[in-house]
């Protein structure tokens, strides 16, 4: 070849000639099933049962048998592709905005982002991370610097109450801010039922009743929050005096020294802090009534997200983030609190799920190492329970000349959450709340719905398919073997369910299904010639494939989660046991009998079937699985669901042509664009012998032949660009029939006389 040089010199060059072919692993499963979390219509690789119970949650009365199929198959070893299957009846909670029930279903992060993400009709403000039930237990909590300051206010000397009105601008001296709250805090004694959060109550001053509103009710610390209505209190409240509920009807009577009035103050931005003994209006700024500062103490040290539970204990308040300052904004941080509020998560009552600290309520914030900190891509990338939906609307406006709506730019001074502690902010959701849950929102996730179905969940043919669809395409997703699980609960049920596969199968031309009979062919069947009839009768249905296993088994294991002894279908471990075999010695080997056919974590079969009956089943194509006493309970047959005789309805032989296919096509793919001559045809050959070779040497095929040449490489078709080899294989078989003879001879008899 010439050099490309325009002078004198040395051009070197590199050719690769080095081109082999790589083992295949065939290690790879896939299942769907209606799991109680997860993303849904997605595939997850699954490495171990633990994993299998950290994202998909753990078994119970309606799903047991998809679980313990992909749980049995783990054991075996290898990696299992797992989808939760969609269903019309699963939703996800959520924490609804509107008040009314949701129906919202986000399957997985894709749907999330392509849908709800950036969406701008949103109807909820959370939503659970995945659908199901399991979601309704998640609370969440929030809060951003919320008050400054609070100041405790004497009794007025006359008229009335203070109406302090939140958002009204406060000033003493130097110092400048606004009304975030005012509220009067009441020690209760003589209580009576239960004041409800957001009623009325009437406090009887002097003979007349004086309508408040309850904001808060602590009942085992005996405190009752309430706030003054617009109109206002024309009298002042005191000890003695007796406290109704309007739709509660509780009663109380306000105790000795038993009334706190607290006015929460958010200060304006670069203000100095408010003092005591500062003179402030009740009213707008030179009206009302002036009210002296009695003490100024800081608010965060006393919010509380539960009673009893303090944010400061968390992390330090949240205000503004080094990035927001830079850009001239503030206000922007927020902390975010998920809990388990019942323990069905994680089996502790208000667990803390998970924390977010010192989040930012900019959309384009970033922390100090230039990461994203906008608060709901924040919770979309860390969280493992909830998504974010829709920004809080109802805020306290620090500055009313400039919107502080949340999601806008850093440079923004964002509004703080609302003050009303018990109205707004915590819904009643059978939490005891505490007087001092200001600048906290709370989030209670609702309406979340599991798959529908009495005792055992009920999905679709349909979105089976769906599920098991996602994994149709062999480019994109390897796969070895496909497990069904439970088959169905009608005939009509499993055989659209396994044709589904088979069609899969067929179309990808590289995995295998595992198929057992439907559960009741064979669970609480006494009679095993009723079973075995009942078994034939299902798989006689089943279409003729040499991709598609069937087995004869149900087993009995110990479910460690539920405490219970339950029946399992067995193609799980079919499939393992083909794994398995891979493992200890080659892909073509037979995964039955003794040596590599032995059932793990096997009690007890529903149904092992007598030497006459095993005769019947491996006629109709189905491996029998059989309880031998002493020896463990052994798949006993390696039969594929091929219809009529041919080296392909063995197990061997199947799993024999797929491991060299799939080598061989990869190695096929290597010659793609390369010049169609016979150089590159030799080259192929020299790729391919070796391994088959090295496969007749691991006793997979008895012999072999690869043709690629100008015979079936004619000159037409090298000028259409096409490539063809032939490669013939002998594949070698399995023992499946046994025969014995024991001759008896007289003494003087040569042997082999008799032998021939």
């Amino acid at each position: 070849m010439a050099a490309n040089q325009s002078s004198p010199g040395v051009v070197f060059q590199e050719r690769d000639l080095t081109t082999i072919t790589t083992l295949s692993t065939a290690n790879v499963g896939l299942i769907a099933a209606p799991f109680v979390k997860g993303p849904v219509d997605e595939i997850v690789q699954i490495a171990s049962e633990r994993e299998l119970a950290e994202v998909f949650g753990k078994p119970n009365d309606s799903n047991y048998e998809y679980w313990y199929t992909a749980a049995q198959y783990l054991s075996y070893g290898g990696i299992l592709k797992t989808v939760r299957v969609a269903s019309s009846s699963l939703k996800n909670s959520v924490a609804d905005i509107t008040g009314s029930v949701d129906t919202v279903l986000i399957k997985n992060l894709d749907e999330y982002e392509t849908t709800y993400e950036n969406s701008g009709s949103n109807t909820f403000h959370w939503a659970a991370r995945n659908p199901g039930t399991l979601g309704n237990s998640v609370r969440i909590f929030t809060t951003d610097a919320g008050a400054d300051q609070i100041a405790t206010c004497p009794a007025p000397a006359s008229g009335g109450e203070w109406r302090f009105v939140p958002e009204q601008p406060l000033t003493a001296g130097a110092s400048t801010g606004l009304v975030y709250k005012y509220s009067i805090v009441l020690t209760l004694e003589n209580i009576v039922g239960t004041f409800t959060v957001g009623e009325t109550a009437n406090i009887d001053i002097s003979g007349a009743d004086k309508e408040v509103d309850v904001l808060a009710f602590d009942l085992p610390n005996k405190k009752l929050e309430i706030g003054i209505p617009s109109a206002g209190v024309d009298a002042i409240i005191a000890a003695g005096q007796t406290v109704t509920g309007v739709t509660s009807t509780a009663t109380a009577d306000i105790a000795a020294a038993g009334v706190e009035r607290n006015l929460y103050i958010s200060l304006n931005k670069g203000s100095a802090a408010f003092s005591a003994t500062d003179n402030v209006k009740e009213g707008a700024t030179g009206t009302g009534n002036t009210v002296v500062l009695a003490t100024v103490s800081d608010e965060y040290s006393t919010r509380e997200y539960l009673p009893g539970l303090k944010w400061v204990n968390v992390a330090p308040r949240p205000g503004t983030s080094r990035f927001a300052q830079n850009a001239g904004g503030s206000r922007d941080e927020l902390h975010v609190l998920v809990i388990d509020a019942d323990g069905k998560i994680t089996g502790t009552t208000g667990a803390v799920l998970e924390r977010f600290i010192g989040l930012s309520k900019a959309s384009d914030a970033k922390t100090t190492v230039g990461e994203t900190n906008y608060y709901p891509t924040v919770i979309k990338q860390r969280s493992e329970f909830v998504f974010w939906g829709f920004h809080e609307t109802s805020l306290h406006d620090v500055d009313a000349n400039n919107p502080g709506a949340w999601g806008a730019v850093a440079s923004t001074d964002f509004d703080i959450i609302n003050n009303a502690g018990g109205t707004k902010s915590y819904p009643t959701d059978s939490v005891t709340l505490n007087t001092t849950n200001n600048a906290t929102a709370f989030y209670a996730l609702t309406d979340g719905a599991d798959y529908a179905g009495s005792g055992t969940y009920t999905v679709s043919n349909a979105d089976f398919a769906t599920a098991y669809e996602l994994g149709e395409d062999p480019e994109s997703q390897i796969i070895d073997f496909i497990l069904t699980g439970p088959s169905g609960a009608s005939d009509a049920d499993a055989i659209a369910k396994v044709t589904s596969l088979v069609n899969i199968a067929e179309e990808r031309r590289d995995c295998i299904v595992f198929v057992s009979p439907r559960r009741a062919n064979v669970v609480g069947i006494t009679n095993n010639t009723t079973a075995t009839n009942n078994t034939i009768d299902f798989f006689d249905q089943l279409p003729s494939s040499s991709y598609v296993v069937f087995d004869s088994g149900y087993k009995y294991i110990y479910d460690k989660y539920n405490d219970v002894y339950r029946y399992v279908p067995c193609n799980g471990d079919v499939a393992g046991l083909c794994l398995q075999t891979t493992e200890v010695a080659e892909p073509w080997f037979s995964p039955a009998g003794f040596q590599r056919g032995i059932l793990r974590n096997a009690i007890k079969l529903a149904y092992t079937p007598n030497r006459s009956q095993r005769d019947r089943l491996y006629a109709a194509r189905v491996n029998p699985i059989v309880s031998f006493p002493g020896q463990g309970v052994v798949l006993y047959g390696d039969k594929t669901a091929l219809g009529f005789a041919s080296a392909f309805d063995r197990i061997n032989v199947r799993r024999l042509f797929l491991t060299i296919e799939r080598v061989i096509s990869g190695a096929a793919k290597s010659q793609l664009f390369e010049q169609n001559d016979e150089s590159q045809r030799s080259l192929f050959l020299n790729i391919v012998e070796p391994y088959l070779r090295d496969v007749q040497g691991r006793r997979g095929v008895t012999d072999f032949l690869v043709k690629c040449d100008s015979d079936n490489n004619p000159p037409e078709a090298v000028d259409r660009g096409e490539f063809y080899a032939e490669i013939f294989v002998k594949p070698t078989r399995t023992i499946n029939y046994i025969t014995l003879t024991f001759v008896a001879t007289r003494t003087g008899v040569a042997f082999n006389e008799v032998a021939s």
